[in-house]
């Protein structure tokens, strides 16, 4: 894969799709970055008819719960040699 990369003049470099894959992933299901809390509510409150689940969670406590299993399932997935 090529990318450009914009903090060296926007210069082409290869990288590595299956180590891109697993830096974006971990940095996703990271604790500190709040962009996953943010798909997981949109997920819930989107109608299922568009795809989401169609649903308000109660607390931040009910994300909070949905991305530790999803980062538990992922590091689950990662160790028994599933694909990121």
């Amino acid at each position: 894969m090529r990318i450009y990369v914009i903090g060296r003049d926007y210069q082409p470099t290869d990288i590595d799709v299956a180590d891109a894959v697993r830096l974006f992933t971990a940095w996703l299901i990271d604790g500190a970055n709040p962009v996953l809390t943010e798909i997981i509510q949109r997920w819930l409150w989107q109608p299922a008819d568009a795809g989401g689940l169609g649903a308000l969670a109660e607390t931040t406590d009910d994300v909070a719960a949905l991305r530790a299993e999803l980062a538990a399932w992922w590091q689950r997935a990662r160790s028994a040699g599933e694909p990121a």
